[in-house]
């Protein structure tokens, strides 16, 4: 297939996606603060050429293992800096270390373009393009959050094949020099331009000539880094020196898989010893060369079969063997995988074959998951990825991208070999076009609605907590108070039951002043039962004193286990039959609960408050839940619970309106109330609940408001924009993860008006400026009101609290997440979420009989999470490939803007961070479904799917609830290393 010549007009969109892509480029260098190790070496590098000079910077015992070529820019960064006195930790400095890779990245996806346009690619289809490449989240990630100079490396590669597409020999290879002189990895990519120039031998009648241009393209690479290493090395030890430099640089880490996730790492080879054993006897190193082999003589093949057939192309060879070469050989880096990506774009824009596009694109995304594992885990004690969890992650992704490879290697088979390239379908979304009529609800569907949601309640509020616990408790607080009790019995043990501490004691003296027992008190301790030996003889007097701490209860026990009669004691033994038979999650508290649960008592009882990390509405809601069914198990568990109940309706709602199927809805809805993570965390006392059901209540209000505006126009949909408003408003108020899903709803309520004008109806303006009035209103002034009014158990309890109290807890809260520096040995990073690898381990019952076991884990549901996963993959490589719809792009859009922060966030994460973006998983999973609803077997899929998740929620019941079972039982539940919750 020869590219056709086509005049390429400037194209304006084409612009504003690169201009947007490098301001979102250097707005990202400037708040991460990039990798650690490339950023001081960078820096110091700049910094001492710029003070000393280039023939004084490779020193003696100095680290500097880049040549020449890119330290001439790091100079020049450091030369500034020392002009305008700007610090090493300064944002502008990260921001100039980012600014020339940024650059070259825009050009990269310029060149995209300007490729597909000559090309077979149409304009939309090339735009697409050139914005995937301008935004790939590898290239992003690598430039402007890990600020390597990838960007700046590989330009030069791109532009030295493109001219050996136009068998420009001499210039092309002029870049590869650069190249070169930048990075010694571009030796990587030598085979691949021999070949082309031993191709261009073959083909050229006058050979001489041909040889000559060999010969004078080999002068030509090696020129340009021995000119740039003259005045580091001068002209005597020029080439010894740099040819030290670059094998010393090319040997410096002999390992199997430096955190490359490839095939290697697939394999177990991650930091593994080059001479430690694979497979088949052979040591890393000798698998390593067999692959390099391999690759390179399929390098050979398929260079010698598109010679003979005409269909030679630089582009397609080099990124099968950049990409071969990264997947298979050993002592790879994770980041020399960038240049082949970036080549298998090009040559998909030169192919059009919708093989190497997907291949393109999974490679972009495994490339992402690998950098952002390594950046987030360094300078942890999981530095190594050493841990269950990170190694599935380099595992499973070295899978992935083994498997893009394998695609990539296919569709240059069948197009050096038989020229049979795969275009994409034709496709285009209209967005212009209104919107189908929503379908009339039925009794039957309302009634399955109801009758769904009465069993999600049952399932949900069954063995939630007791209904029974002390109330009346001894109040200390600010003062030590005292209380004598006479045992009637002989005592074996004392089960202690607190409540609000600020950092108290309880003593337990007897007649003679000593100390029986002793505990300290502090907010771990609140409202939970435990059991502690206390020797003591029926008749015995003790005294028991608390300071500056609640008590609710204290039970002495016998050796059989009884209550032991007691006479006194006052409110330390007032409620003797709450005391529960056994000590379990369902009468104390567990996890965050000592945090949320006890903050909604202390709103309730106008108490100062100990939770101030997040705002008020979900302990707020707490509160109501504990004012109805009291200071229990079940009370402060209420409130999550119904609306971990509620979620289910309102799932099979959106699902409903967003692709108006109800057997979509319906399947949707019974996969939402067997979802694991859905089950465990509303019976947690904590706010992720809530901030989910909002956020997923303002989803489902964007929907029906951009249909409404589609069909009717903004002044008919008003209601929809307050409603939507106000789902935002309580999202935000009852956790801060509700202000990352107002970027997406921003991004829909802008797009659909841009639908709006391309409809092409009168009125337009007059429309947009009742949406900008509207957007005003509705999602700025009315949610800060609802925000504000969360704060009124603040008022109540102190009448004085003003806004500037108000401004100083919203700063508060900024400074402690923002400077947090804790770890959990449960925590999990963002990428760990999509396939759920790390549960949190809430709770584990340590006093049941041997043999048994009894855990609460929050895990992912495996249908909605993987499978969900798997549809969300589709709708994206359908709507980057211009075949989606407008239903797809508002999932990926509200899924990625509640994913996407999380991406940046450095400070201790968890599982359940995730939980909201799952619901656009579950989204996705139906929209797939109901495009399927015309096949024969798409009814037994969904059957198949609730039947699944109906199977693994049993299985793992026990897991969800505490429920105590067979330890056989429990530990088969643990089907990976990295669960650990039992």
């Amino acid at each position: 297939m020869a590219m056709t010549k086509q005049r390429t007009k400037p194209n304006t969109a084409l612009w504003v996606v690169l201009a947007l892509a490098l301001a979102l480029r250097l707005a990202l260098a400037l708040v991460t603060e990039g990798y650690p190790y490339d950023m001081s070496c960078f820096v110091a590098w700049g910094d001492k050429l710029a003070a000393q000079g280039p023939a004084a910077f490779y020193s003696e015992g100095y680290f500097a293992d880049y040549p020449p070529g890119y330290l001439w820019v790091l100079g020049l960064v450091g030369a500034v800096r020392a002009a305008l006195g700007i610090a090493y930790e300064s944002r502008w400095t990260y921001l100039l270390l980012a600014l020339v890779p940024s650059v070259c990245d825009c050009v990269s996806a310029a060149l995209v373009y300007a490729v597909a346009r000559r090309g077979t690619v149409g304009r939309q289809m090339a735009l697409a393009l050139a914005a995937f490449t301008a935004f790939d989240p590898l290239l992003l990630f690598d430039t402007a959050v890990w600020k390597q100079i990838d960007g700046a490396f590989t330009l030069p590669l791109l532009l030295c094949f493109l001219l050996l597409e136009q068998r420009r020999y001499l210039p092309a290879a002029v870049w590869f020099g650069l190249a070169l002189a930048i990075k010694p990895q571009a030796l990587l990519f030598g085979p691949v331009l021999a070949a082309c120039f031993l191709a261009g031998i073959a083909v050229e009648q006058d050979r001489l000539r041909a040889f000559g241009r060999c010969f004078g393209g080999a002068a030509l690479a090696l020129l340009v880094p021995l000119l740039t290493g003259i005045p580091f090395f001068g002209l005597a030890w020029l080439g010894p020196r740099l040819v030290e430099k670059y094998a010393d640089t090319m040997s410096g880490y002999p390992y199997a898989s430096i955190n490359a996730f490839n095939w290697l790492a697939a394999l177990g080879g991650n930091w593994k010893s080059l001479s430690e054993p694979a497979l088949f006897g052979m040591s890393w190193q000798q698998l390593g060369w067999v692959h390099i082999l391999l690759v390179t003589a399929g390098l050979a093949y398929f260079a010698v079969c598109s010679s003979r057939s005409g269909r030679f192309s630089p582009l397609l060879l080099a990124a099968y063997y950049g990409i071969g070469i990264f997947t298979l050989s050993h002592c790879m880096h994770e980041r020399y995988m960038v240049p082949g990506v970036l080549l298998t774009l090009l040559a998909a824009a030169r192919w059009n074959d919708i093989r190497l596009y997907a291949a393109g694109v999974g490679l972009s995304l495994t490339g992402f998951i690998n950098l952002a594992a390594v950046y987030s885990l360094t300078g942890t004690e999981d530095e190594w990825l050493t841990s269950a969890t990170s190694a599935t992650v380099a595992i499973l992704t070295g899978l992935g991208e083994t498997v893009c490879f394998v695609l990539l290697l296919f569709a240059v088979w069948d197009i050096t070999r038989h020229g049979h390239t795969l275009a994409l379908p034709a496709g285009r979304v209209n967005a212009a076009a209104t919107p189908d009529a929503q379908p009339a609800w039925t009794r039957r569907e309302v009634g399955a609605l109801l009758a769904l949601t009465a069993a999600t309640a049952v399932l949900s509020f069954a063995y939630l907590g007791s209904r029974t616990a002390p109330q009346q408790p001894l109040d200390a607080t600010n003062t030590a108070l005292t209380e004598t009790v006479t045992l009637q019995g002989d005592a074996v043990s004392l089960w202690v039951y607190p409540g609000v501490s600020f950092g108290g004691r309880m003593t337990v003296t007897d007649a003679q002043g000593n100390t029986v027992f002793e505990k300290e008190l502090d907010y771990g301790t609140c409202f939970s039962w435990t059991a502690n030996a206390v020797t003591a003889a029926a008749g015995q007097s003790l005294t028991v004193t608390v300071q500056n701490a609640q008590m609710f209860e204290l039970a002495f026990r016998d050796a059989a286990g009884g209550l032991v009669p007691t006479v006194g004691g006052g409110a330390l033994f007032d409620e003797q039959d709450a005391v529960p038979d056994a000590i379990s999650q369902l009468n104390s508290m567990y996890f965050d609960e000592i945090y949320h649960g006890r903050t909604g008592y202390e709103q309730l009882h106008r108490m100062p408050v100990y939770e101030t990390t997040h705002p008020p509405l979900g302990k707020d809601l707490i509160m109501l839940g504990i004012a109805l069914f009291g200071m229990t198990g079940f009370g402060w568990r209420f409130s999550g619970t119904l609306f971990g109940v509620l979620l289910v309706p309102l799932a099979w709602c959106f699902v409903r309106r967003l692709t108006r199927r109800p057997g979509a809805a319906a399947t949707a809805g019974v996969l939402l109330a067997l979802d694991f993570m859905r089950f465990s965390q509303s019976r947690l006392a904590t706010i992720d609940i809530y901030g989910t059901f909002f956020i997923l209540l303002g989803a489902y209000c964007m929907v029906w408001y951009c249909q409404r505006v589609l069909t009717d126009g903004v002044q008919h949909a008003l209601l929809p924009m307050a409603l939507g408003g106000v789902a935002f408003g309580l999202g935000c108020a009852a956790k801060w993860t509700g202000i990352y899903a107002g970027a997406g709803l921003a991004v829909l309520y802008l797009g659909v008006l841009w639908a709006r004008r391309q409809q092409g109806r009168p009125g337009f303006w007059a429309e947009f400026r009742l949406a900008a009035l509207g957007g005003v209103l509705f999602y700025v002034v009315l949610p800060l009101c609802i925000y504000v009014a969360s704060y009124l158990p603040y008022w109540w309890r102190q009448p004085d609290f003003s806004l500037g109290d108000w401004w100083r807890c919203q700063l508060s809260m900024y400074s402690y997440h923002a400077t947090l520096k804790a770890t959990h040995p449960f925590e999990s990073r963002w990428y760990t979420w999509l396939l759920g690898l790390r549960p949190v381990w809430y709770y584990r019952n340590g006093g049941l009989p041997y043999g048994m076991k009894a855990s609460i884990a929050g895990m992912a549901g495996p249908v909605i999470w993987v499978v969900g996963l798997a549809a969300l993959v589709g709708l994206f490589w359908h709507q980057v490939s211009g075949r989606g719809s407008r239903q797809g792009a508002a999932v990926l859009i509200l899924y990625g803007t509640q994913l996407i922060p999380w991406m940046l966030v450095t400070r201790c994460t968890f599982l359940y961070h995730y939980f909201p973006s799952s619901m656009f998983c579950l989204a996705a999973l139906a929209l797939v479904l109901a495009r399927m609803r015309h096949r024969d077997w798409a009814r037994w899929l969904c059957a198949g799917l609730c039947a699944a998740a109906a199977v693994l929620f049993a299985v793992y019941y026990p897991a969800l609830s505490g429920l105590p079972i067979p330890a056989w039982w429990a530990d088969a539940l643990e089907v990976l290393p990295s669960f650990g919750f039992y």
